[in-house]
């Protein structure tokens, strides 16, 4: 999980920072799981993004997503009437990209 501390300029110079710490993960002191903390997030932000795309018969952009999550990832985009379809595999990272076509 990436801190302040570990934060920094990324390729192209800009500074990174978290938007919103994660105070209840186990390594701020918190009862959950890091990792299944920030996956949790993640499915649940991108499920949210799906229903709204839907709604509005949208696409959703092109995106990283971390290749653990894929199997998850590929059921919310399921229940939103999307395909998934994957891209390129940053090996070095574990970060896939992905995007949705309609089904």
């Amino acid at each position: 999980m990436t801190t302040p501390e570990d934060a920094g300029p990324n390729d192209d110079g800009v500074q990174l920072e978290l938007v919103m710490p994660f105070v209840i993960v186990q390594s701020q002191g918190g009862p959950f799981d890091d990792d299944a903390f920030v996956a949790g997030v993640t499915c649940g932000h991108l499920d949210h993004e799906l229903m709204v795309a839907a709604a509005l018969g949208g696409l959703p952009g092109v995106r990283y997503i971390d290749a653990r999550l894929l199997p998850q990832v590929d059921l919310i985009a399921m229940r939103h009437g999307y395909v998934l379809e994957l891209g390129h595999l940053d090996d070095a990272s574990g970060w896939q990209a992905v995007q949705f076509t309609l089904a």
